[in-house]
């Protein structure tokens, strides 16, 4: 491609800049990075690490600053692609600059993932992986589950579970092993996400555990929020709430109920983004539909909607990403051109 420009968020500071600059330059191309402003250090650490270990100079340039870099980059007559990594709003943005330019665009954005328990799923498992979906990384990953779509005939059962088990999810200093889940990245963020939980409340969730009313860390310092469950109303008033529709990206799991493994794909597909899913039953015929029925790039079988393998490709459908996935087979597909040679001999 020639310069490739790279923007990455502040939530997987050292994988996500790794899965875009590695295959980059593997496929021949010089990079200049720009990381969330804030996380500099570490992807200060990642650079120095990769010219230790003898890339040579030039080839991967480091530029931090304020978001406006990103534009400043996408419309440099120097770069001549660009890989994006954030928020849906930035992502759409940068994506038109780079079409006035002509240039290719690969974006990975925004997510509103669905983790669907069906009545014959094992529950023990199915809560534990649920709220590592949901609260792991305090909901800040693109791939957290902040949906739940729970089968009527097994609901009360599960969330009992699921709150037995967040009565001992302990929120905190990341650095004492006896803490769960830590902070958000920023005050900014904490304000953004309890005004998202408030605004649900006030439109009909009902609180099962959590919301910044009963939040124990409201009023002291540092950007804490207490994992927080909410079960929306029936109907379009809960496929109407900002809860179901909006990606918050902090700890928030909203939560409705399903009559029939369709109803529960139906609800599932209630967004505009399609990344990641996940399914927990017993039943292959079941796993098969939903195949076919979840409009998303990945699909988690029994497992927390959260996670993926480098040698695999990474992307969804829908608003969450634009062009060739990433990783596996599909980067080389972004990162070079490929020429049709005919010979006549």
């Amino acid at each position: 491609m020639g310069v490739v420009g790279i923007v990455t968020p502040f939530n997987f500071p050292i994988a996500i800049p790794a899965w875009k600059i590695a295959p980059a330059l593997v496929h021949g191309n010089a990079v200049v990075w720009k990381p969330a402003s804030t996380v500099p250090l570490l992807a200060m650490s990642l650079a120095e690490a990769l010219v230790a270990a003898g890339l040579p100079a030039g080839v991967l340039n480091l530029v931090v600053g304020p978001g406006s870099l990103g534009t400043a980059l996408v419309q440099s007559p120097g770069v001549d692609a660009m890989s994006f990594t954030g928020s849906s709003g930035v992502g759409r943005a940068l994506a038109a600059q780079a079409a006035v330019r002509g240039i290719p665009m690969q974006g990975e954005m925004g997510g509103k993932n669905a983790a669907l328990v069906l009545d014959d799923a094992d529950l023990d498992l199915a809560s534990e992986q649920v709220l590592f979906g949901a609260f792991r990384s305090t909901g800040q990953k693109c791939t957290a589950t902040s949906r739940l779509i729970l089968a009527d005939s097994i609901a009360d059962e599960f969330l009992e579970r699921l709150t037995l088990r967040l009565s001992g999810w302990l929120t905190g200093d990341p650095v004492d092993p006896e803490i769960q889940m830590g902070p958000v990245i920023n005050e900014a963020a904490r304000r953004s996400i309890t005004s998202g939980i408030n605004a649900a409340v006030k439109a009909g969730a009902v609180a099962i555990a959590g919301t910044s009313a009963e939040n124990p860390f409201a009023g002291t310092p540092g950007a804490f929020i207490a994992p927080t469950v909410l079960e929306l109303p029936t109907g379009q008033a809960g496929s109407t709430n900002l809860a179901w529709r909006e990606e918050l990206f902090g700890p928030v799991l909203a939560v409705r109920r399903a009559a029939t493994p369709e109803e529960a794909f139906g609800l599932a597909e209630e967004s505009d983004f399609g990344l990641s899913a996940a399914l927990f039953t017993r039943d292959l015929a079941t796993v098969l539909e939903a195949v076919d029925a979840l409009d998303v790039g990945i699909l988690h079988l029994n497992s927390e909607s959260a996670g993926s393998d480098p040698h695999v490709p990474f992307g969804g459908s829908k608003k969450s990403s634009l062009g060739p996935k990433e990783q596996g087979g599909a980067a080389k597909d972004f990162y070079t051109h490929t020429t049709t040679v005919y010979l006549r001999g």
